[in-house]
């Protein structure tokens, strides 16, 4: 009794204590959460720009671009993925992995293939609105579509080896990919110009059915790449002053294509910016990030090269596009497909292929009718179309690869709508519809 009493006693003094010191330090309690209830909002909605002024600092820390840890995270990025080539005998795993029911895979590890995790990606991705019982393979459909050089190693000699439940095959392994992906994301961070985390995001993204990691991986390295240029130029007092943000990356552009640097190649840094459109196919970008793009390509590909003409073409297709959403882009869009008709520029390379030139030529041309037609300037559109038509033949019959429907149907389809515009309804009628 003795003893309850006095621990009640020391309780007591303890609460006593606490409110006590709760009583003075109010005032300073308020405080903060006064402060803290008018910043948060603030804080809230400045996040990003916090988070990114702490990253600065942090890497500003460890030095920047620093390969030596991004070496260190990527080479932990893959221990991960190789601990998972083996297949294997841990416990752990044979418990979290379900394959399917057959026989000679029940209960197996399958060892990891990022090929097969792809493929199981894209499957059932085409299959989005298939129920459930129609996704269920066939032996035969495992044994063909769904095998692996990986797992020979685990099957009985002379006998045939299933491949897995795809779902089940990519659950069995995705914790383990995302892992290594987090690893490459943060390696990122510190390897600056070197393209090496970019090609590891790229190689685990598409098996973790995450394509648009891909995407942020070659335009981060992009941005960082001319971000060291930029650096080295003004420390060298390289850049003039009062340069414009656009007259900074002209400056940069051509330090990168001139290879001023060692530790910055101009090859990867084009790989970058091909890889944020070809490979990805720039569905996650807004038109007016693509042309940014486009602008950078084009500064590096040249006119005296045959791939220009192409992408001449293609940011055309973009102003285009955009013409739908302000009209002056129409007049831009005709500005590039002219440029891109002109031939000219290609035709003495030595391994050009002249018919798909001038197939090319044709749609250009087209194109740039097109803009004029969608800006009422129906008369220049008519000329434009008018002066095509001796060069039909490129896009018939006798042109690359037979004839051009896809290009000769929106030709006939243009000619009549500009007539019709212009009020020359016989001569557009004469224009047969089956062509």
């Amino acid at each position: 009794m003795l003893e309850t009493s006095v621990d009640s006693g020391k309780d007591r003094e303890q609460g006593q204590s606490l409110n006590q010191i709760f009583r003075e330090n109010l005032k300073y309690i308020l405080a903060v959460l006064i402060v803290w209830a008018i910043t948060f909002p603030w804080i809230l909605r400045n996040k990003d720009t916090i988070l990114a002024k702490f990253t600065l600092a942090y890497n500003s820390f460890f030095g920047y671009p620093n390969p030596r840890i991004a070496h260190q995270l990527i080479a932990k990025g893959d221990a991960v993925l190789e601990g998972r080539k083996e297949g294997g005998t841990d416990i752990l795993q044979t418990i979290n992995q379900f394959f399917s029911s057959e026989e000679n895979t029940k209960g197996s590890i399958l060892p990891l293939d990022l090929a097969l995790m792809e493929k199981a990606c894209l499957y059932f991705r085409s299959k989005e609105h298939v129920e459930d019982h129609f996704l269920e393979l066939t032996w035969r459909e495992k044994a063909r579509d769904w095998g692996s050089p990986l797992f020979l190693k685990m099957a009985p000699q002379g006998e045939l080896t299933l491949g897995p439940n795809p779902k089940d095959y990519w659950n069995s392994h995705i914790d383990a990919v995302l892992t290594a992906l987090d690893y490459y994301k943060r390696a990122l961070r510190f390897s600056g110009p070197e393209l090496i985390a970019p090609k590891k995001i790229e190689s685990v993204a598409w098996a973790s059915c995450r394509p648009s990691e891909i995407l942020l991986g070659y335009k981060t390295h992009m941005l960082e790449t001319e971000n060291f240029v930029l650096k080295k130029l003004t420390e060298l007092e390289k850049v003039p002053s009062g340069l414009s943000a656009v007259q900074k990356r002209s400056v940069v552009l051509s330090s990168i294509k001139r290879s001023d640097f060692s530790e910055v190649s101009a090859n990867d840094y084009l790989e970058s910016l091909l890889r944020q459109i070809l490979l990805t196919g720039m569905k996650n970008f807004s038109p007016r990030e693509m042309d940014d793009i486009y602008e950078r390509i084009l500064y590096f590909v040249g006119a005296d090269e045959k791939e220009y003409l192409k992408f001449k073409f293609r940011r055309g297709e973009l102003f285009f596009q955009l013409g739908a959403e302000e009209e002056t882009y129409y007049k831009r869009a005709a500005i590039e497909f002219k440029e891109a008709a002109n031939i000219q520029l290609a035709a003495e390379i030595e391994d050009i292929n002249l018919p798909a030139l001038l197939v090319h030529e044709f749609e250009s041309k087209m194109k740039e009718a097109e803009s004029y037609h969608k800006l009422k300037e129906n008369s220049k559109s008519l000329a434009i179309l008018d002066a095509l038509k001796p060069k039909l033949r490129n896009v018939d019959e006798r042109s690359v690869g037979g004839k051009k429907d896809d290009i000769l149907k929106p030709y006939h389809n243009l000619t009549r709508s500009v007539l019709r515009k212009l009020g020359r309804y016989e001569e557009a009628d004469e224009i047969p519809f089956n062509e």
